[in-house]
């Protein structure tokens, strides 16, 4: 599970994994590399340094980059299995950009490891019933959703733990302590963001250590409504039961709220989330740009006790690819299956 995995011959095929981190001090980084057939890869990388800014790669908001199939990396973004379920390394080196100033240009090295001793949770396996029961009862039943739903699926897992390393900035050192740091991987036969309508997604710890992360993803083909999430405390998960956090309340007009609280519940406790916004960068993926994602640092409150982390909220884009970004592609993608 912790390889590169095989592509399948769709063209919309799908293998990526995904990394956040956070601290107390207001260090955030946000780092994520999707294989694609042809060498595509869907990449991001967000860097939050106090007193520097965001730091970004320089093609974001777009995330196409081009690398030679065989790694989670492209362009000088590289993440890399050291043992399994253990230890990942985060590398880059090159330009990024400040988020807001499309201008600059700084010189930037990141070597970073992720390292952890907690379990993992498995979608396939770990989703609390009740939650699954509830968002696959809303739907219209029928020989053609129970297709769709098999069709969709994907294997994803995620696990939490921590980051440390040093990021250097024109020269200036940083040393990268983060307490918070959550891992995901996902593979399948294909993934298609057409499908998805909205969801978000609030990862974070706290200052006690304890690990959350929790949402609602909506994606009608499939599941409307679909609460999930998890909670890790003194190396053991619990699946949430439920979430009562109505999406179509929170952000529906494009822009996910600043300030907001809502509720879950895990192993029977009912848990409050409140959250705070501090910055909310932004980019797009696809080739016809048919998701935007709205990537929020943040600090959290559960149940009263602090935290840090990353909220994620996606949305359907219609809008398409802007000219500029596909006028400098190479000519061969001009002519593959979009995906």
């Amino acid at each position: 599970m912790e390889c590169v995995q095989p592509l399948s011959t769709h063209p919309k095929a799908i293998d990526a994994v995904y990394f956040n981190a956070a601290n107390a001090n207001g260090l955030y980084l946000v780092a994520a590399t999707a294989r694609r057939p042809h060498g595509v890869v869907n990449g991001v990388l967000y860097i939050r340094l106090p007193g520097v800014g965001v730091l970004q790669l320089p093609k974001m908001p777009d995330t196409l980059l081009f690398g030679d199939g065989d790694a989670f990396g492209a362009e000088g973004l590289l993440l890399t299995p050291v043992k399994p379920m253990s230890v990942w390394k985060l590398q880059y080196r090159g330009q990024m950009k400040i988020w807001g100033d499309v201008l600059s240009s700084k010189e930037v090295e990141l070597n970073a490891e992720f390292t952890s001793t907690q379990p993992y949770f498995d979608f396939d396996t770990d989703m609390h019933p009740a939650a699954m029961a509830r968002s696959f009862s809303r739907e219209q039943w029928s020989r053609e959703y129970f297709e769709n739903l098999k069709n969709a699926h994907q294997t994803h897992y995620e696990q939490m733990g921590k980051l440390e390393g040093t990021v250097v900035v024109d020269g200036h050192a940083h040393v990268l302590r983060m307490d918070h740091c959550m891992r995901d991987h996902s593979y399948g036969h294909r993934r298609e963001w057409k499908l998805l309508h909205r969801y978000a997604l609030h990862m974070f710890t706290t200052v006690d250590g304890v690990q959350v992360n929790v949402g609602i993803v909506s994606q009608p083909l499939t599941c409307s409504q679909l609460e999930l999430g998890y909670i890790c405390a003194e190396g053991k998960i619990m699946a949430v039961s439920s979430v009562d956090f109505p999406l179509w309340q929170h952000g529906e007009n494009g822009h996910p709220p600043s300030e907001y609280a809502f509720s879950f519940i895990a192993g029977g406790q009912e848990y409050v989330v409140e959250v705070c916004i501090i910055e909310s960068p932004q980019f797009y993926i696809g080739w016809e740009w048919e998701a935007r994602l709205v990537e929020q640092f943040a600090t959290f409150k559960l149940n009263g006790k602090k935290g840090w982390g990353v909220t994620e909220w996606h949305y359907r884009h219609t809008g398409g690819r802007p000219h500029v970004y596909t006028s400098s592609d190479p000519a061969w993608t001009k002519d593959i299956t979009k995906g």
